[in-house]
């Protein structure tokens, strides 16, 4: 009886520390991220595009990226960061070939130091209308938070359901001597 009374309390200290990780997990790896774009992920814009806008989240520094064409190749780009949020993207010229161009951009996120790698997808179609700065609704990630919690459940439903035998296995085996 004894035994189990003693392996429940490390258990439960076990449980509130996952749970303790899981909300640290889901603070410490927020990072900046785009707030607003031009042209936006997933959008097919046309029109004259000479540059491509980037809003940040929060505070970035030493922003840097490529921006590759349907064929896969780089194209040639200026990175001009023109405030803490804001950079721009400068082509030397316009976008011409149809397709899909890849944006992928690097910054420091000021809070934390931490280098930050994103990359996203647009479609320049000369029939579209032109791009405008669109903002982006906030990625919440994978829902880690939920995952520990629903690992926690389980784990915590075993252990009653392990707890239960282990006692009637002890009332059984009490009962016959």
């Amino acid at each position: 009886m004894s035994h189990n009374t003693l392996r429940l309390p490390r258990v439960l200290i076990v449980l509130i520390a996952m749970i303790g990780l899981g909300a640290f997990a889901t603070t410490a790896f927020a990072h900046s991220g785009l707030g607003a774009a031009s042209p936006a992920p997933g959008s097919r814009v046309g029109g004259t595009i000479t540059e491509i806008q980037l809003r940040y989240s929060s505070t970035v520094a030493d922003v840097d990226g490529s921006v590759t064409d349907p064929d896969g190749n780089i194209v040639e780009s200026e990175w001009v960061q023109d405030g803490n949020l804001r950079v721009t993207v400068m082509l030397p010229e316009p976008l011409s070939t149809p397709g899909q161009y890849a944006v992928r951009h690097i910054s420091t996120d000021v809070e934390d130091n931490d280098r930050v790698e994103a990359a996203y997808l647009f479609t320049y179609d000369p029939a579209a209308p032109p791009p405008q700065l669109e903002i982006i609704p906030e990625d919440d990630g994978f829902p880690w938070i939920w995952v520990l919690i629903g690992t926690g459940g389980v784990v915590i439903v075993l252990l009653a359901w392990q707890l239960y035998r282990s006692m009637r296995r002890s009332r059984q085996s009490q009962a016959a001597t």
